[in-house]
């Protein structure tokens, strides 16, 4: 998984590039978020990244809400996109199943738990999990066994790779007697090891493994909030509006005055963000690059199917410019009724772009 497949978490991502850059990674670190932050999806392409030998970086001009990737195409990343990476490692709750009806570890359920991920694109939820794994009521844990399999994983040198990496997916349900085996690993790691743990429970994770990892909380999901419906409706109208900025200028105008102006200048940022995540989200959609989330699945039927296709490879590159040009003059002050306007034509004389 690339950084690109996720959408938002953009200042996150970046920060976790940074920390990359300046060779201060941890070699534990906790991702953790409600449930549905997409704290799995963000340490697996994080891991990508790690060990991707031909790092993308993008310049400002490349106008990329991200300033790094991994490159997908190199040996590493194409093992990382099937999850069959000698180097990286997965433990997960687990239980007694049809096939596995005793002495269960993730290690038995690990053909299954790659088919689950690939199946739900990173994005995956404990529920799911068991409701896939046909367990009925049966709660998973990470069990001692889990325990001596991560010592033997990690204690021997990297295949291929040059980081060793280790996800813990809920390391809330880590068992307590497995604790104490994994708890010297992480005080005194082997070389160019790195344990990304992740949850969406940090307070019921033991207190001896949450003071040895560096915390990296993933923000809620703007979409969920009030905040996200609000800007989502004003988005619908206003592009409806800038389609024919033509002969319906007085329209747009309208808009401006009524809703955008009165935002005030730090949510009229906000909402050109929002504005750009959206056609960042669709062209993915359009070109096959995600599937997991549509940012417009709660418009109308009609602008949901027919927005896409107005978005493609000759004008995306020139609506990125537009909004981040937009977002740079309300910074600096300048008068927002006449920036939204020119910013109102520009989209809409690029969405007639085929």
């Amino acid at each position: 998984m690339q950084f690109s497949q996720i959408i938002e978490q953009h200042d996150l991502i970046n920060s976790l590039i940074r920390i990359y850059d300046k060779r201060r990674l941890s070699h534990a670190q906790l991702f953790f978020g409600d449930e549905g932050s997409k704290s799995f999806a963000l340490a697996l392409a994080y891991a990508q990244f790690l060990n991707c030998s031909n790092k993308i970086r993008f310049k400002p001009e490349d106008n990329r809400p991200i300033i790094a990737d991994s490159c997908g195409i190199c040996p590493s990343c194409k093992k990382f996109k099937i999850l069959s990476h000698p180097d990286l490692h997965f433990i997960f709750p687990n239980t007694t199943t049809k096939k596995v009806d005793s002495k269960n570890s993730s290690e038995l359920l690990i053909g299954e738990f790659r088919e689950f991920v690939l199946k739900q694109e990173g994005v995956i939820k404990l529920n799911d999990w068991y409701d896939f794994l046909d367990v009925g009521n049966k709660q998973g844990t990470i069990n001692v066994r889990d325990a001596n399999n991560i010592i033997k994983a990690l204690s021997v040198k990297s295949y291929e790779a040059k980081y060793k990496i280790m996800i813990v997916w809920c390391v809330d349900k880590l068992y307590y007697d497995a604790a104490p085996k994994i708890l010297k690993i992480l005080e005194e790691p082997y070389e160019n090891t790195i344990f990304l743990l992740v949850t969406d429970d940090r307070e019921n994770i033991l207190p001896t493994i949450l003071s040895r990892t560096q915390l990296v909380k993933i923000p809620t999901l703007r979409q969920e909030s009030e905040t996200e419906n609000k800007y989502l409706l004003l988005f619908v109208e206003w592009l409806r509006a800038c389609f024919f900025y033509k002969s319906k200028i007085t329209d747009i105008v309208k808009i401006i005055e009524k809703d955008i102006i009165k935002l005030g200048r730090e949510e009229q940022k906000q909402f050109l963000g929002f504005a750009l995540e959206v056609f960042q989200n669709s062209f993915a959609i359009k070109m096959g690059l995600t599937t997991s989330l549509n940012l417009l699945e709660n418009t109308d039927q009609k602008f949901n199917s027919n927005f896409p296709s107005f978005v493609n490879q000759n004008n995306i590159e020139q609506i990125y410019k537009e909004l981040d040009k937009a977002i740079l003059h309300i910074e600096r002050n300048g008068n927002a009724k006449m920036i939204f306007l020119d910013l109102s034509i520009q989209l809409g004389f690029l969405l007639m772009i085929k």
